[in-house]
């Protein structure tokens, strides 16, 4: 009774979150629980439709059977690693199948896991808003904050998918409340190392996340920062090396990074730059790039079911690319700049936009249509966060500018691909400007009706 005395507008928030929630994934379900056909006439689930949902769904599966350390990584580590076992490990207690007798894909309680997801989400927003009442800002601006995090639909839109974003959002906001008032006592890092970890074995970008903290270490406490970076570097490298064991006892090969992280360059930009060099179609160079390697696995008598002949046909790949890319700069760097100004175009619309049309959505004219409404919404929300960068300036905060460290590392290190999914961990991390932005702008509002009243 003493928190909600103390935090009302809060928990009117969340629950009125929780409400539309709700609503919300009893209409996912209902309307794209089921078999829905492409325009070509292939059949794809509603809600399981993507290639990287089909493959955490498969894995999830595989390891709900066998829930062990010995399963714990028993293929390639190709994509991220705690996606599917949070899925199939919460998939005992909700009595999710996910197959059904005929081998089709079966939803039934897998709401009770997007549940899980928006709780756990709340409750890490909760624990940065208690951060952030102690740091000295404005109560309006801290609950617009909140706004933004729990309503805006770019964000929440993942909160009735599998992809593991939301539990990514969610570890990504409990390091906000970190590093907005980093602690004195070392020991405290080592947790700090260990949610970095987690962070990283969630989603493979954060990987390198962990200098943001060390920089701001380095500039806080100077000298007095090397113990601090060791607690926060130790069980970081711990998790790292099982990992990488892991991985050697299976393939022979040490390795911690995924493995589609050393052929992603070739596969999803170098097309980009080849089209541009030779004066051809994306679809003309993603053929003729396909040939390369293809005729490299020939011509080196790679077995690729075995995995460490993928791993040297990956490096091929990555080689190939940078050297491409390295020869053609200009090139480069214009497509690389395209691609980076095509992801901040926000699409609030995307997950139910393709879970009607599927894997014609791209193509289709719903997507033409919504361009101009993306557009808009986006102009609207950067002015917003363009106001309030300046205004938290102006005010001498701190907090929203060590946020915006984080948001330009995931853009630096990920916004080339050129989709919009990539870009939502930097929207996350500029929603301190926006509540800036918006008190900034009903204050002044607000003055302007009194001095005329």
């Amino acid at each position: 009774m003493y928190f909600y005395n103390q935090h009302k507008t809060l928990i009117t928030l969340l629950a009125l979150s929780f409400l539309l929630f709700f609503i919300n994934i009893d209409f996912q379900i209902t309307k794209f629980g089921k078999i829905l056909k492409n325009q070509d006439g292939s059949e794809y689930h509603g809600i399981i439709k993507s290639p990287p949902e089909l493959k955490i769904w498969k894995k999830a599966s595989e390891f709900k059977s066998d829930i062990s350390i010995k399963n714990l990584q028993p293929y390639e580590f190709r994509h991220h690693f705690l996606p599917p076992k949070i899925l199939g490990l919460l998939s005992t207690f909700f009595k999710i199948e996910f197959y059904d007798h005929k081998n089709n894909i079966n939803i039934k309680n897998l709401n009770y896991f997007f549940y899980f997801q928006i709780f756990f989400y709340y409750l890490c927003v909760i624990v940065f808003y208690l951060k952030l009442t102690k740091i000295n800002i404005k109560k309006s601006i801290i609950n617009i904050t909140v706004c933004f995090l729990i309503f805006e639909p770019t964000i929440s839109q993942y909160n009735s998918t599998i992809f593991g974003e939301t539990i990514f959002f969610s570890l990504l906001i409990l390091i906000f409340a970190y590093l907005i008032d980093l602690p004195k006592k070392n020991y405290n890092y080592f947790l700090l190392g260990l949610l970095f970890a987690i962070l990283y074995l969630q989603r493979s970008v954060a990987m390198f996340l962990i200098v943001v903290p060390i920089l701001i270490l380095l500039f806080k406490f100077r000298y007095k920062s090397i113990l601090k970076i060791l607690y926060l570097l130790t069980p970081f490298l711990i998790v790292l090396l099982l990992l990488g064991s892991l991985n050697y006892k299976r393939s022979g090969i040490f390795y911690f990074l995924p493995t589609q992280t050393i052929d992603n360059l070739y596969n999803y930009f170098l097309p980009k730059v080849d089209a541009k060099i030779f004066n051809i179609t994306s679809s003309e160079s993603k053929k003729k790039l396909m040939n390369i390697k293809d005729n490299f696995a020939i011509k080196n008598n790679l077995d690729l079911s075995k995995e460490g002949d993928r791993i040297v046909f990956y490096n091929f790949q990555k080689k190939k690319a940078i050297n491409t890319m390295m020869d053609n700069k200009l090139i480069t760097f214009e497509k690389a700049l395209i691609s980076s100004f095509h992801s901040t175009l926000l699409n609030p619309m995307e997950i139910v936009s393709t879970r009607i049309k599927g894997k014609d959505y791209y193509k289709s004219e719903l997507h033409q249509k919504n361009i101009k409404y993306r557009i808009l919404y986006s102009f609207l929300i950067y002015l917003i966060i363009f106001i309030g960068f300046f205004y938290s300036i102006k005010e001498k905060y701190i907090a929203p500018h060590i946020l915006l460290l984080v948001g330009i590392y995931f853009f630096v290190i990920s916004s080339w691909v050129g989709y919009t999914r990539y870009f939502v961990p930097t929207l996350l991390s500029l929603c301190l400007y926006f509540g800036f932005g918006i008190d900034f702008i009903f204050s002044k509002l607000k003055r302007n009706y009194s001095n005329n009243v």
